[in-house]
């Protein structure tokens, strides 16, 4: 630790200096003898403190619902919960009897004070929104005896976060017109087993025998050795492509749009990408479908499709550590998608990158939903001009809406009326006419 004298000693010395002037010239004995103490108290605050003498600080969750405490060095993650608790634990050497503490929690909000040590605090941080997220940064700076020498600042001690999005069911899921996978919960238009019932046919070589409707056979049968078979349609399986848009992070509150900051924000887009991204891969994942999950503005981070539950743990893990990152010069990406399959597009729809986008992959015979997740707008504290800009904003935002319905693609809402929502995937995923 780096030790450096302040202005302690100095203003010492110069009141003591002054306070034997004033008792000379009043005759107060009494004053020279508190001069002598001042300066004897000055000289001996000049011995510098060893530079081995430290102060020290550990964090650690306790209040968090979590499945690790981040006392390993990574990330503590856990459900969402109303706030998290950490501890601050500050120890000193002996020689150091003061430490100055600077707390910062979710980056915005910072408290400055003192201890002695060693000494427990603990942090009260409300959890607003879901993803990986700073909880505290702690600097701490030793003060030596007479607060004649103070440190430099330790190097920042910082207790993260990961908080998984909210899980919401999803009872109604909508598949493309056509299914290529051989064999799983959805019905397809193709022959074969384990679906709902396809027609009557004559029997012909490759049919099974245990699929012989004797009933039907008595019924058509016209010559001896006439046999009709009962047949149902295929099951099949799906590729699912979760594509989330995260060049946006615009929360309820709109004044707070330009801020930034997660503690008056409200809802953001982000949480209710993560949330609807999870929901649909947890959904599609129960049904044994092979989900892949993507990011528009990064390569990295990707998790190609994939079934079961190790899968499903990788998928949760990557869309909760799903952070906003902005798109240079208006360029996304075109992420790699498996033949015939879904596209869900999570997007604000702020930018037209995702129309572009969605016309690439609609082009290329893939069923596309786009889930809208800009959250509904407070615009509670905004002027006149504000007010203008939002509906300019907005009025650009309806009209790539029109432009997304008009080449194919389905909207549906995630933010807002949960009736609205389940009764939007209840209608997409009816059966389509050929």
């Amino acid at each position: 630790m780096t030790w450096r004298r302040t202005a302690v000693p100095a203003a010492t010395t110069v009141t003591a200096l002054v306070v034997a002037v004033v008792s000379v010239v009043l005759g107060r004995p009494d004053g020279a003898v508190i001069a002598v103490v001042l300066l004897v108290a000055a000289v001996l605050a000049l011995r510098r403190p060893r530079e081995d003498e430290s102060a020290r600080v550990t964090l650690r969750s306790s209040g968090l619902d979590t499945d690790r405490d981040g006392s390993d060095g990574e990330p503590a993650t856990g459900r969402q919960s109303d706030h998290a608790d950490v501890d601050i634990v500050i120890e000193a050497d002996p020689d150091v009897p003061l430490v100055l503490v600077r707390v910062t929690s979710l980056g915005f909000e910072t408290q400055r004070f003192a201890v002695a040590p060693p000494a427990i605090l603990r942090a009260h941080v409300p959890l607003a929104h879901s993803g990986e997220q700073e909880l505290v940064a702690v600097q701490v700076r030793g003060v030596a005896t007479d607060a004649a020498f103070i440190s430099e600042a330790e190097p920042r001690a910082s207790h993260r976060a990961v908080v998984e999005p909210v899980l919401t069911s999803v009872a109604s899921l909508p598949v493309p017109l056509r299914l290529r996978g051989l064999t799983g919960a959805h019905a397809s238009g193709r022959p074969g087993d384990g679906g709902e019932f396809r027609d009557i046919h004559p029997f012909a070589p490759g049919d099974r025998l245990r699929r012989i409707d004797w009933k039907a056979t008595a019924r058509l049968g016209r010559r001896p050795g006439d046999l009709f078979v009962r047949r149902t349609n295929a099951t099949s399986d799906l590729d699912v492509a979760i594509v989330l848009d995260d060049a946006d992070d615009v929360g309820e509150s709109v004044a707070d749009w330009a801020l930034g900051d997660p503690t008056i924000s409200g809802v953001t887009s982000m949480d209710v990408a993560r949330s609807a991204a999870w929901s649909l891969a947890s959904a599609f994942g129960e049904q044994g479908d092979a989900v892949s999950f993507q990011v528009l503005s990064r390569a990295g981070g990707a998790i190609p499709r994939g079934t079961g539950g190790r899968h499903r743990e990788r998928l949760g893990a990557a869309i909760a550590r799903t952070s906003p990152h902005s798109r240079l010069l208006s360029r996304a990406r075109t992420p790699l998608v498996a033949s015939g399959a879904q596209v869900l597009l999570l997007t604000t729809v702020l930018d037209s990158d995702p129309v572009r986008l969605a016309g690439l992959w609609r082009a290329a015979g893939h069923r596309v939903l786009v889930v809208d997740t800009l959250p509904v707008p407070n615009t509670g504290g905004l002027d006149k001009r504000q007010r203008l800009a939002l509906r300019v904003v907005l009025a650009l935002r309806e009209e790539r809406m029109h432009e997304l319905r008009s080449i194919g693609a389905d909207v549906v809402h995630w933010h807002g009326d949960a009736a609205a929502l389940a009764a939007g995937l209840r209608v997409l995923s009816r059966p389509r006419r050929r």
